[in-house]
């Protein structure tokens, strides 16, 4: 990877499943090129703030693989009360919600979708914020709740 970089194949090189910082800098510690991504499992009920804010003293920034929480859990996110509630008040899907948490608090979110609808859906996320209350009501949902273990 790092022959295809030094090439010019590739722009950057990202990482993926490493939740911790001991793993990150177990990374770091022999990686000639510093990852430009981690790409783990991060959706409303598991947000694992503290790893994204640790790596972006590395200018690392964290994808969000399952943003809607994955196969078989994403109605549970979409389902959530909180979620609902913010829907309703920016007259928006429980989708769009997500995605534009996600996007306001630092994460990279590619959900995944071969709906065209639910393709332009996923798009219209960029004519309203979510203040910093509502935000602060998302992450309150946390639970640092993983739906996969490897």
């Amino acid at each position: 990877m790092v022959e295809a970089v030094e090439s010019g194949k590739l722009h950057s090189i990202g990482i993926s499943n490493y939740y911790t910082k001991e793993q990150v800098e177990e990374v770091l510690s022999f990686a000639e090129i510093t990852p430009a991504v981690i790409q783990n499992e991060n959706h409303i009920y598991y947000q694992n703030a503290e790893l994204r804010d640790y790596v972006k003293q590395y200018g690392i920034v964290m994808e969000s693989w399952y943003p809607f929480g994955g196969r078989g859990h994403t109605q549970e996110s979409f389902e959530n009360d909180v979620i609902l509630d913010l829907a309703k008040a920016h007259g928006k899907t429980a989708a769009q919600i997500i995605l534009r948490w996600h996007l306001q608090d630092g994460y990279i979110a590619i959900p995944g979708s071969s709906n065209p609808d639910h393709i332009a859906e996923n798009y219209d996320i960029f004519d309203f914020e979510l203040s910093e209350d509502e935000m602060n009501r998302i992450r309150g949902i946390d639970e640092q709740r993983r739906y996969e273990h490897w």
